[in-house]
């Protein structure tokens, strides 16, 4: 009796054993199968380039690809006029994240750019020009934002006379409002 009650419980063990093995590996299929369908693929150096020359019009010294915090980034360096840009690009998606200028007097600027949408509008560099034209300074720092459905460009720029903040709709590059900190 005791063999066969030892005989019942050992066969049990291996069917319900080999029936969590078989579960467990069916399991890990589905996790690779998902994963493979979710991949994303990494846009090339030559689409990332374009992406920057649309932004800054100028000549590309340098990309690489970086991984920052969770994000996957090309940093991809621009020389227009005597200035360096270094672009800040999601390597998936193509959106600028940061633009940051050195103009080789040691005041580096960093713009940052929160919209996703970026149909019908002008560049950041456009703005960036406009705003240094309108109050004859030089750019310290862009944000791009959006309220009641308006996109702007709020530029902050030091000038001779002080630190003025030029917003610029983004759509016409219209000069919207200047404020001046003396």
């Amino acid at each position: 009796m005791k063999k066969k009650m030892v005989i019942g419980v050992l066969g049990a063990a291996l069917v319900f054993g080999g029936a969590f093995a078989v579960g467990a590996a069916d399991n890990d299929d589905v996790r690779t199968t998902t994963t493979a369908k979710n991949e994303k693929t990494v846009l090339s150096t030559d689409e990332v380039k374009k992406i920057a020359l649309q932004e800054v019009a100028g000549t590309v010294e340098e990309i690489e690809l970086e991984r920052k915090s969770d994000k996957v980034v090309y940093e991809v360096d621009v020389e227009k006029d005597d200035v360096d840009y270094d672009l800040s690009i999601d390597a998936y998606s193509g959106e600028i994240y940061a633009i940051d200028r050195d103009d080789h007097d040691d005041d580096d600027v960093h713009s940052s750019n929160t919209d996703h949408n970026n149909q019908n509008i002008i560049s950041q560099a456009d703005a960036i020009e406009i705003a240094e034209k309108a109050v004859n300074g030089k750019m310290v720092k862009i944000e791009k934002d959006e309220d009641d459905g308006l996109i702007t460009y709020e530029v902050e720029l030091k000038t001779d006379r002080g630190e003025a903040e030029v917003d610029i709709d983004a759509s016409t590059g219209k000069v919207l409002d200047v404020e001046w900190d003396n």
